[in-house]
């Protein structure tokens, strides 16, 4: 799976990831030891995910976050 964030809202690129991984919004936040309604409300995009729950994500499925300059 690769996405280019920089395309679309925060909301969806968290969507995509989840989607991509085949899992729920209950199977994603039980991994990051965080509620449904969270996870819900940063897919809804009524409240903001941190770069820090990025990175959890990442840590506990095995993704990579790659940052690079656009030429």
């Amino acid at each position: 799976m690769k996405i280019n964030a920089t395309k679309y809202k925060a909301n969806d690129v968290l969507k995509f990831v989840r989607q991509g991984l085949n899992i729920t919004q209950e199977e994603l936040a039980k991994s990051i030891n965080a509620s449904k309604s969270s996870i819900e409300k940063y897919e809804y995009g009524t409240v903001n995910y941190t770069f820090e729950t990025l990175i959890k994500i990442a840590k506990k499925h095995k993704l990579k976050i790659l940052i690079e300059k656009e030429n």
